[in-house]
This record gives structure tokens, sequence and C-alpha cells, in this order.
């Protein structure tokens, strides 16, 4: 599989809300980046700075390798598609749509809020022994153009391989409050198999959930009784599902 056929690094670039053109202004970068590097040592993750306006890696701590057997400079010079290249094959499927909601939230998001987002989400990375690690990644932007497009995203990661997640990834977006803390402000639940029901289906989905009948379901999206229940056989056939409920059960599972 062609990573440049799943995702490329020009369109997270455009998601990001930048032109097709690399931005080459410096930036200045806190020097608060050594610190961080050096606090990730002993710790059961890694950090890092990614500069979103020229899509590289500014840092990122060498404890890395102890939770996925890449040294840093791969990350550095090798660059996105090298951290692109090692995300499970199906949650690169998703990770477009996840920055999407990403950047939506960050856009309609007043400027002078921005910096008070924390966006994390948990993706499976392809290790050096090649098992696939889950990592639960957590980011803030914390420098920005005039114009208010991102700039340096601090992120932290962490192995959480032990905590079950259903093959779905997890987006939550929280905003730091005037007391201090974060409040969850949005969250959003991505999978694969979600992904493959039409926006149809999904709709006869959620109402046969909730306890309608096709009858019902027909009535309601103005749709004929057999229109209904061709799309419950094929909701039925893509989760591999015996029937609606177990389908049901299989798709609230994820």
């Amino acid at each position: 599989m062609n990573l440049l056929d799943i995702l490329s690094t020009g369109e997270l670039y455009r998601i990001a809300g930048y032109s097709n053109k690399l931005h080459k202004e410096e930036f200045n970068v806190p020097g608060l980046i050594n610190e961080v590097d050096g606090q990730a040592q002993n710790a059961t993750g890694y950090d890092g700075v990614f500069n979103w306006a020229r899509m590289q890696y500014v840092t990122i701590s060498a404890s890395v390798k102890k939770i996925l057997g890449y040294e840093a400079v791969s990350f550095l010079s090798r660059g996105v598609n090298f951290s692109l290249g090692i995300v499970h094959p199906s949650d690169l499927e998703l990770l477009k749509e996840i920055h999407q909601a990403i950047f939506s939230y960050y856009y309609k998001t007043p400027a002078e809020q921005r910096a008070k987002l924390r966006f994390s989400y948990n993706i499976r990375l392809r290790a050096a022994d090649e098992n696939y690690i889950t990592i639960l990644r957590q980011s803030n932007f914390a420098n920005f153009t005039a114009d208010g497009k991102p700039t340096l995203e601090y992120f932290n990661c962490a192995d959480i391989t032990g905590f079950r997640f259903n093959n779905a990834i997890n987006l939550t977006i929280h905003k730091l409050s005037a007391a201090g803390t974060y409040v969850l402000c949005h969250e959003t639940e991505f999978s694969a198999l979600n992904q493959t029901l039409s926006k149809r289906e999904k709709e006869v989905l959620e109402l046969a959930r909730q306890g309608y009948t096709s009858k019902e379901i027909a009535a309601m999206l103005y749709l004929c009784i057999e229109t209904v229940k061709s799309h419950r056989k094929h909701i039925i056939a893509k989760t591999g599902g015996g029937n609606m409920v177990a389908a049901i059960n299989k798709i609230a599972r994820l």
C-alpha cells in the first residue's frame, strides 16, 4: 500500500491551513524544548516539537528509542513520511479525518484561545521489532503566524498498549480553564468499520439503535420500506453481524 495513496504531507499541510508553498520564515523556538527533551529521558514516553509551517520535526527526545526502538534522528532526518510510514494501515486511513476534526475545531476557536487547547488521540505505531505499540498522543500549539496559523506544536506520547481501544481512535479536545485545569470540550470516535457505512446506512443504523421499526424509519427518512430493508441488509453484511441487533452491538463496541 502506497503511503501517498492514503495521506500525504501536502494534504496535512493544507488541512493545517497552509498553502502548497512551505514557509521559510525563522521562528523563535522557546528554550523549553531542551528542558522537555531532558525530562523525557526517564519517562515512559517521549516528547517533541513539530513545526507545521515547515512540516518537519524540530526536536524529539532520545527516549523514543525506549518506546519504539528507533533513534530520534530517524524522525529528524527522514521527516513526516517516516512517522506516517510506521502508523498502522487502518489507523492511517483515519488520520486525515482526525486532523480535519482537530483543525476544524482549532479554526473555530478564537485566536486568543487556541494556545489553551490540548488535543489527544490514541494511535498504533509499528516499532522497530515489527510489533505495534499503542500510543496516546497529547499536544498543544505554542507558536502561531501573524494570521493565526499554527507553527510549533509540542507533543507528548505515552505507551498505553495495555489499554484496549477495540481498533477505534478516540479524539478528545480539552481547553485550559481560568482555574488552571483542562476541561473536556469535544470528543469524537473514529473507526474503520464505521467508515465503510454510507451516510444513509448510518442514519438507518442510528434509528434502529433507538428502537424504531423499518416502517417507522422509512417514514422518518422519506424512504420506501424496501429501501430501508436493503440498507439494513447492507449494514449487517458490512459489520459481519448475524442480524441487526448484532450489527448495532458490534458498532457500539468500537
